[in-house]
């Protein structure tokens, strides 16, 4: 208690001092490593703490502490940029207090690595509140006001713990549509305390940097936002065309100069490439061009067939600002992957691509099908613990009520022709004659019986099945449609996930488990179920990824097969959103006693 009371009293000299003799922040100087805001006076008599205690004796420690708060308060809003603007005004006068009014943010690495996170929030385009912080922050740093940026800078890095706290939550929200548009609750004691000491130290950016998401592609995506935003004021060239353009077909000179300038402003036309003139107004659309728009269609993840129709088009036309937003939502979406299993699969579902780590390394990949629009396949975390080869398939509810159903009021062999079996509920194996029900009385919205396919040739889930427990019921496994892998866009399935290569992922997963396939083969020549279970166990996880840089250092984006990536179109904001100022943070308005 006693070095508790002693120090609230040397507070409370910090600010008599400040407040007989204020200087401005740029004459702060550098004592033991702790940077003030004013240079201590020397008093005419030296006066000790014991000495003020026995000046006040009436006084107690509560008295002295709610009176220093008060003058740390007054500080606050005299020297902030606009005391309306801060959010957490409070705990911003109370930590100032408690490190002496001693400025943190005295390192340009620092200053960089905030604005840096902030920006990329900002540009993400779902949070007014940290597009305004951006702007506020970059006039602060223009006009060197030290003393006003140190708080604003404080008060926004109070928002961006707060932020990280809770986006592994609202994030699901922010990042797949919905806007940032609450106040932010106030940060913990304990993580403030550690901005401050952090601050004070000489390792400050090292301390900011742990912030981002834990994932190389956070950083390599902020590289590329940096250089889109040098091209950002560059006009982009559209691609106007009403009809399908084709290989080696004559197209307009003006066409072709388009593309041929979009093409270079993405990086997909170098210098030595050439165009073919046919005449003074025409242009063949071959040779480098189509092979310049066949690399632009693989890196969009479009057919690489050199056609130019509505969707390479879309992607011809997007320009840079609308690029840099993809960039930074994807960026902050990768707050939500887990990165710290070095065994996983990982299914990114716009890619419609699974791949395989093993020890941090991608060692298989294969196409995937995902579910359509209407029954989305969920993002989710799983583990793989078994395959199942020549599973029966149980048929969800919603397939048997929205697919199954309306075919059998019109095929009455529908299912002895496709290998269903009717049991009497969820937990009997008794099958039951599909003659000696009544389908006319069968409700379609209650449907009382469970279906299941058996094994064999015909099998939706194919010959293998991943198993993959999550209350999604979602899991991986084979198809007999093969022919759904050979289109770009492959959003066909009812929410379960469909791999092409499924028989060399079982293979794989099986081996990793120090297991052969080829042990069980009797099991798949005769059709027979069976369940293997994996003494290593896999991270399964969906994720949604529309934009990304890949392993040569390339840029890809893929289309937004669910429309996760879209925010209603507005201006940005450079004012404070209105819950800052209409909402106070009433938890710190006064010092804990």
């Amino acid at each position: 208690m006693v070095r508790r009371y002693d120090a609230w009293l040397a507070n409370l000299l910090i600010v008599f001092f400040f407040l007989a003799n204020p200087v401005k922040a740029n004459d702060a100087n550098e004592t033991s490593g702790v940077r003030f805001l004013t240079e201590l006076p020397i008093p005419d008599q030296v006066v000790s703490a014991e000495q003020v205690m026995s000046a006040d004796q009436s006084g107690s420690a509560d008295a002295h502490r709610q009176r220093a708060y008060q003058y740390a308060r007054d500080w606050l809003e005299s020297a902030a940029p606009d005391a309306t603007v801060l959010a957490y005004t409070s705990a911003l006068t109370q930590d100032y207090l408690d490190n002496g009014f001693s400025l943190i943010w005295t390192q340009d690495a620092a200053r960089d690595e905030l604005e840096t996170q902030v920006n990329v929030i900002s540009l993400a385009g779902f949070s007014p509140e940290f597009e305004w912080r951006a702007w506020q922050l970059r006039q602060l740093r223009q006009q060197r006001s030290d003393t006003a940026y140190d708080i604003f800078a404080t008060d926004t890095a109070y928002a961006l713990l707060s932020y990280l706290s809770v986006a592994p939550d609202k994030g699901m929200q922010w990042f797949f549509g919905a806007s940032h548009r609450a106040p932010l609750p106030v940060p913990s004691s304990y993580s403030r305390t550690a901005l401050f000491k952090a601050g004070l130290g000489a390792s400050f950016t090292r301390f900011l940097k742990k912030w981002r998401p834990q994932h190389p592609q956070y950083d390599a995506l902020v590289k590329q936002i940096v250089r889109l935003q040098g091209q950002s004021q560059s006009v982009w060239p559209t691609v106007q065309t009403d009809k399908y353009i084709y290989p080696d077909q004559a197209i307009a000179t003006t066409l072709a100069l388009n593309l041929v300038d979009n093409l270079r402003l993405q990086g997909f036309w170098r210098s030595s490439e050439r165009l073919e003139a046919i005449n003074g107004h025409t242009v063949r659309y071959g040779g480098d061009l189509v092979n310049a728009v066949e690399q632009f269609q693989q890196q969009h993840g479009l057919a690489a067939d050199g056609i130019i129709g509505p969707a390479t088009a879309k992607w011809f036309n997007l320009d840079a600002p609308s690029r840099i937003r993809l960039l930074a939502l994807n960026a902050e979406r990768l707050r939500l992957w887990p990165n710290d299993t070095p065994n996983r699969i990982v299914v990114n579902i716009p890619d419609y691509r699974l791949h395989l780590w093993h020890e941090d390394q991608n060692v298989f990949e294969s196409k995937v099908v995902v579910g359509r629009q209407s029954r989305r396949t969920p993002l989710f975390s799983s583990q793989l613990d078994s395959v199942v080869l020549n599973p029966s398939w149980n048929v969800p509810r919603s397939i048997v009520q929205k697919d199954i159903l309306p075919k059998l009021a019109d095929d009455r062999q529908y299912l002895s022709r496709n290998q269903y079996r009717i049991l009497p509920n969820w937990q009997s194996n008794t099958p039951i004659d599909p003659s000696t029900i009544n389908w006319q009385m069968v409700d379609s919205r209650d449907f009382p019986y469970r279906l299941q396919q058996a094994p064999g040739q015909g099998n939706a889930l194919g010959k293998y099945k991943f198993n993959t427990p999550n209350k999604n019921a979602i899991y991986l496994h084979d198809t007999p449609a093969q022919g759904l892998f050979n289109h770009s866009r492959r959003a066909f399935s009812s929410g379960c996930i469909r791999v092409e290569q499924a028989e060399q992922l079982a293979d794989l997963v099986l081996d990793l488990s120090g297991k052969q396939l080829s042990n069980y083969q009797g099991y798949l020549d005769k059709m027979q179920t069976k369940w293997v279970t994996l003494q290593t166990r896999l991270s399964v996880q969906t994720i949604y990824q529309t934009a990304w840089v890949t392993e040569d250092g390339e840029l890809a984006f893929r289309d937004d097969v669910y429309a996760y990536d879209g925010h209603a179109e507005r201006e940005v904001t450079t004012q404070e959103p209105s819950y800052l100022t209409q909402q106070r943070d009433v938890s710190l308005s006064r010092p804990q006693l």
